[in-house]
């Protein structure tokens, strides 16, 4: 079938289109939600930006598809193959890819909150800044994945083979799941929890809003460019801290010690300031620590 036969079909009304041949064709920013394609052909299909939320895909054979930027929420993916798929950006949020081949796959700052990956085969997958908040990947296969810079908050891994997977800079919380004898802080990983030790670490442009670092050792932090709104940074020593360009609006810095931070271009808009006064725009950074 033609890319301009099934896009006609579905303006008609119709969604079943299971065990459709469509490998190759060019169905980039469409609307194709609600779409059943299971078992269908998509291989090597150009699917940027293409809307297939709440749709069925069981089975189907996704290999080296472009679905970079595509919106794939709460659809079904179980056991589907997408080997070699560019999913980059893609919102995967909520969805299943239980048993799914997603073996050198380019998951690079895709949403994957919630999802369901047990068992998946993710050897070799790229998942650079991923955010993986509550996801299962139990069972799953992480030979050789990258893990690098990836949010893994909640997330569970247990049972998963981790192998040469890289987990440098990923951030975890005290409720992320490892595998049994895992040390994800020897993989380079962060915990991300009041109290913890982060002197000198490099946390520069990560995504971190609401989190709660209360009394932490962020001495000589990197914290450019990060996301910090409405965290709670009580208590939290930043001496010495690059916080330049970071958005701080509404964190909570009560108590918090300043001393030497660099704040040139911080959003502080709203932030409740060391002495328990809140933030007013035009405060002089002298004033500020």
């Amino acid at each position: 079938m033609l890319a301009s036969e099934l896009l006609q079909h579905y303006l008609r009304g119709e969604r079943d289109f299971s065990c459709t041949q469509l490998s190759g064709e060019i169905l980039r920013e469409t609307t194709l939600s609600g779409t059943d394609f299971t078992e269908a052909d998509l291989s090597r299909t150009n699917a940027i930006a293409v809307d297939l939320s709440s749709s069925s895909l069981a089975g189907a054979n996704l290999t080296e598809a472009d679905l970079e930027g595509a919106n794939l929420r709460k659809s079904d993916l179980s056991t589907a193959d997408l080997m070699g798929a560019n999913l980059s950006g893609a919102k995967l949020c909520l969805t299943d890819l239980t048993g799914a081949n997603l073996t050198q796959a380019n998951l690079m700052m895709a949403k994957l909150m919630g999802a369901n990956l047990m068992g998946a085969d993710l050897s070799g997958a790229n998942l650079i800044g991923a955010s993986l908040m509550g996801a299962s990947l139990v069972g799953t296969i992480l030979f050789n994945a990258n893990f690098s810079s990836t949010y893994l908050f909640e997330a569970d891994l247990r049972h998963a083979e981790l192998k040469q997977a890289n987990f440098r800079r990923a951030l975890y919380s005290s409720e992320t799941q490892f595998p049994t004898g895992f040390d994800a802080r020897a993989a380079g990983a962060y915990l991300i929890a009041p109290r913890v030790s982060l002197r000198a670490t490099d946390l520069s442009g990560m995504m971190l809003p609401g989190v709660n670092l209360g009394r932490a050792n962020l001495s000589r932090v990197d914290l450019r460019q990060s996301e910090l709104r409405w965290a709670n940074l009580k208590g939290a020593d930043l001496s010495n801290s690059n916080l330049s360009g970071a958005n701080l609006s509404g964190a909570d810095l009560r108590e918090a010690n300043l001393q030497g931070a660099n704040l040139d271009g911080a959003n502080l808009s709203g932030a409740i300031m060391p002495d328990g006064i809140a933030h007013q725009a035009g405060q002089e950074r002298k004033q500020l620590i």
